[in-house]
């Protein structure tokens, strides 16, 4: 059965904003995937939502009220739950969003019904397809007394999923590729720049159940260079350790991923910052190409010892 929010018209569930059940995003997906790539980011969390099965997705929907059909839509809404400790050591619930609309005031209204955030204790990151949210948006935000905390302009890039199964990749006979175990977590959270922003637990359960990548030492397995996918930001947390730069591994991981992307059933996407025009030159000479601008809109309740801390990097990805 499907859920429907506090947000109605009337009795008419075209004029509902809904929660998705397994049955509908069935249905959401191929509508999705026909609006590649403007979609992306909420398709990425509407196929993980269905992989992983995991109640920290959730899909929030409104009918296209001018069509009949149960398969049109004019806004759908992803968001993904992520954890982590604040400043007393607390867990805070951390929830990202990810939205596809024919409007910005259809996709309001799927914001205004999401009643599963609570607005006084959790943070939240919410994507936008342009530099700077559209103003009915910024005053959503504002008027529930919260801090913007401080994050980089994006630019996204993307590659079709056709283009990507036929990647090649070549590696020098003294490493290998593969995805990452649940043995690699500790690591790649401890080197995440923006770790601060979730648990070591979400690292973990992204290893299991999403595509990852892996650049090992053949001599002593040793990892390398590793890269995951991670909702609604597409490919990201791509990291080498510093011995192990310059040596073309951030190269061979990327398009492991990319492939792996594809052959779940991803269309794979990156978030830079915008103006990096060397990671910029990087992703088009592996084929991506630039698809548009980007911001996540981050806020959250005032914390005295952590209201600043999002920090820029320049890595491939956001949070």
């Amino acid at each position: 059965m499907e859920n429907i929010c506090d947000l109605q018209i009337g009795k008419d569930s075209f004029a509902s904003v809904r929660l998705a059940d397994r049955s509908e995003l069935f249905r959401i997906l191929p509508f999705l995937e026909n609006r590649l790539p403007s979609s992306c980011e909420t398709h990425l969390l509407v196929l993980s939502a269905l992989l992983t099965s995991k109640p920290a997705y959730g899909i929030y929907f409104l009918r296209n009220p001018t069509s009949t059909k149960n398969d049109d839509y004019s806004a759908i809404v992803g968001i993904k739950e992520e954890q982590r400790l604040d400043s007393y050591n607390r867990i805070q619930k951390v929830w990202i969003l990810g939205g596809w609309s024919v409007n910005e005031s259809t996709l309001l209204r799927v914001y205004k019904a999401i009643d599963t955030i609570d607005w006084k204790c959790d943070i939240v990151l919410a994507y936008n397809r342009a530099h700077q949210p559209h103003p009915d948006l910024l005053k959503f935000f504002n008027d529930r007394n919260r801090i913007k905390m401080p994050f980089p302009l994006l630019d996204r890039y993307g590659i079709d999923v056709s283009q990507a199964l036929e990647m090649e990749i070549d590696l020098p006979d003294d490493v290998y590729v593969k995805s990452l175990e649940v043995c690699h977590a500790p690591l790649v959270f401890e080197t995440w720049p923006y770790r601060h922003l979730t648990t070591l637990q979400d690292v973990l359960d992204e290893i299991i159940y999403l595509p990852s990548a892996g650049i090992f030492l053949k001599e002593n397995d040793k990892l390398v260079t590793w890269m995951m996918c991670h909702p609604p930001n597409g490919m990201s947390r791509l990291m080498t350790l510093e011995p192990y730069r310059r040596k073309g591994y951030a190269s061979l991981v990327t398009k492991y991923l990319t492939k792996r992307m594809a052959q779940s059933g991803h269309f794979p996407y990156v978030n830079i910052v915008a103006g990096n025009s060397v990671t910029g030159t990087f992703f088009k000479s592996l084929g991506f190409r630039f698809l548009g601008a980007g911001h996540a809109w981050v806020t959250s309740p005032h914390d005295p010892l952590h209201d600043n801390e999002i920090v820029t990097n320049n890595n491939a990805g956001s949070p």
